[in-house]
């Protein structure tokens, strides 16, 4: 029986492909999370309505384009529902919008650094990457942007890892200096900064991309959902899966909206509390730590070594975020937790901080 080693069976662009690596998901109890930007808090009435849809009637597959879902994010943004898809997390929405826009060799614009996604995908798709480097203080590279005009560019606002909050006309100025499709990631606008959703009317060009796994607490649940035009929303339909979200996400993610003043007054807790860690951090160790509108706060550490901190809190069973990256390598990425979180960990960093 003849054998092989495997040679020649994989594309030689996946086989050199360097993998997305997500957060630590630690086993066992005990543990604080606060290095992937979950929310802390889920609110009961989404458990009782999961739980609720959990018959019979498992048995047969889900709406294929969440026909009810869509009805409710039109009510609550605004945009109709012909405008919007839903996906497995927002994630397979940037798969598909690469898919349906960029072709073998296009180019793909974003900015560096962001979310390390965009590349992988790219570079799947045998696109060309164009990392546009952000300005010293985190600024939006507005006129490098435009200059590239690529057939597709994200933009991360507010921006991942930093937390910077990026003004309207800034997003504005992007799409309207590119003619290429210019995708506006919020996935934590619902902390802070400005929405591109008022942009979608006037630039056909225009896509908003929403996730409800960090300001509605479900990213266990992986759903996303994305605004644009009839053409390009009609685009990604034609290439999703089948049956890309299922049942008791769809059945989450309407809960969810029907919890909106919950989450919002949560969220508003959240942000309050980002900025009382940031400044205790400030006070306490001196460190810098870059204003946020997200649920997360990224920390400058300046007299001590980034990476052996993470280290050693996750010891004490704390997992924060640690990029061996240029211009993140001494820094940590903290998300914000519950009061009682937020507590421990400050007191970790007490005792690792002598």
């Amino acid at each position: 029986m003849s054998g092989t080693n495997g040679a020649g069976l994989i594309r030689p662009s996946v086989q050199a492909l360097k993998a997305y690596v997500p957060g630590e998901q630690p086993q066992g109890d005990g543990w604080i999370k606060l290095n992937t930007n979950e929310n802390w808090f889920v609110s009961p009435s989404v458990l009782e309505s999961v739980a609720r849809a959990a018959t019979h009637d498992l048995r047969r597959y889900p709406d294929p384009v969440c026909t009810g879902l869509r009805i409710r994010l039109s009510a609550r943004y605004g945009v109709e529902a012909s405008r919007i898809i839903c996906g497995n997390g927002s994630d397979e929405l940037l798969t598909l919008l690469i898919r349906a826009i960029a072709g073998e060799g296009d180019r793909i614009a974003f900015t560096e650094p962001s979310y390390s996604l965009y590349d992988v995908l790219t570079n799947i798709q045998n696109a060309a990457s164009v990392a546009v480097p952000l300005g010293d203080q985190w600024q939006l590279p507005v006129g490098e942007l435009v200059a590239v005009n690529a057939p597709l560019t994200f933009i991360t606002t507010p921006h991942a890892p930093s937390g910077t909050a990026y003004p309207l006309t800034e997003l504005e100025a992007i799409t309207a200096g590119c003619t290429g499709v210019v995708v506006f990631d919020e996935a934590y606008v619902d902390f802070g900064g400005d929405t591109a959703l008022s942009l979608l009317d006037r630039y056909p060009n225009v896509v908003v991309l929403r996730t409800m796994s960090k300001a509605f607490g479900l990213a266990g649940m992986r759903l996303g959902y994305a605004f644009g035009s009839e053409e390009v929303i009609d685009a990604l339909y034609r290439i999703k899966d089948s049956y890309n979200v299922d049942h008791l996400t769809q059945v989450a993610g309407c809960a969810a909206l029907d919890a909106w003043d919950e989450y919002a007054r949560v969220n508003r807790d959240t942000a309050l509390r980002r900025d009382w860690v940031a400044s205790e951090l400030q006070r306490r160790f001196g460190w810098k730590v870059w204003p946020s509108a997200t649920n997360f706060i990224l920390v400058e550490v300046e007299n001590a070594d980034a990476s052996e901190i993470v280290s050693r809190l996750k010891r004490d069973q704390i997992l924060v975020r640690y990029f061996a990256r240029p211009r993140l390598d001494r820094s940590m990425r903290i998300s914000v937790g519950s009061d009682a979180e937020m507590d421990r960990l400050l007191a970790a960093l007490d005792r690792v901080m002598g």
